[in-house]
């Protein structure tokens, strides 16, 4: 008698998870194509299908698009309470980084996006929407908003060439970092520009950044669920959590401690 579909994709899952756990399908791995494992596992398409979305979902697998689903590696990973820089973490993992420049300029007044930081009516918010690719795989959609007296030229620099970060790194200081994580349904055009569907969750990490108490940036990063993971691990000392960032854990947000 043949397994119940909901046994079977469980079955599936878990096996898979398990070939990527003891390496026996190690990093950048093609997995077999559908047909293939829905004869291995005497299984329908549709099945095995939904296993290996839960899988991309999860960041074991990643699937791209005309080439295949593969095993998710140690790339493309970070810690989230350090600010890093996306070209160097992209350079540490042996990959090359390129940056488009959808939108650069001075926010008008009275728009919303003024509102991205607390400035009053006199202040003056640059924006950069950017585009962040890995081997000319997009990772990551950054909307970044800058207090414009703490980075007067800031719009004159080349984000092709230096990230927004290694800029205000060398331009500013910043002494309170505060950082919000969630998982969202991107937009139409983060889907464009993302090169994913719209069913595909995406992660959200929104960071302000502070010069005593006077704001200076204000970032929203997105990354898509199944290429970006994200980690922090902590160590107790005296009752208190000292944060101490680490290599990621091998399953996405499941590990987030």
């Amino acid at each position: 008698m043949p397994e119940p579909d909901q046994h079977l994709y469980e079955k599936i899952k878990a096996t898979i998870d398990r070939r990527v756990e003891a390496e026996e399908w190690p990093a950048e791995y093609q997995v077999p194509a559908e047909v293939e494992l829905a004869e291995e596992f005497g299984a329908s398409r549709l099945t095995v299908r939904r296993a290996l979305r839960e899988l991309q979902a999860e960041g074991v697998l990643i699937r791209i698009q005309g080439r295949g689903t593969f095993v998710v590696g140690r790339r493309m990973q970070c810690a989230i309470f350090n600010i890093s820089d996306m070209a160097e973490e992209i350079a540490l993992n042996g990959g090359a980084h390129a940056c488009r420049v959808i939108e650069l300029g001075a926010v008008p007044r009275g728009d919303p996006q003024s509102n991205m930081l607390a400035l009053g009516p006199d202040g003056v918010v640059f924006h950069a929407r950017l585009l962040h690719l890995e081997d000319g795989t997009p990772i990551q959609l950054e909307d970044r908003y800058v207090n414009a007296s703490e980075a007067p030229l800031f719009l004159e620099q080349d984000f092709t060439k230096i990230t927004p970060h290694a800029y205000l790194l060398r331009e500013t200081t910043v002494t309170s970092v505060d950082n919000t994580i969630r998982a969202i349904r991107p937009d139409e055009e983060a889907c464009r520009l993302l090169q994913i569907d719209s069913t595909q969750p995406c992660l959200l990490l929104d960071r302000s950044t502070w010069r005593d108490g006077t704001p200076v940036t204000r970032s929203r990063f997105l990354y898509p669920g199944d290429r970006y993971r994200l980690r922090s691990s902590h160590e107790a000392r005296q009752n208190r959590m000292v944060n101490a960032s680490g290599p990621l854990a091998p399953r996405g947000l499941k590990k987030f401690k």
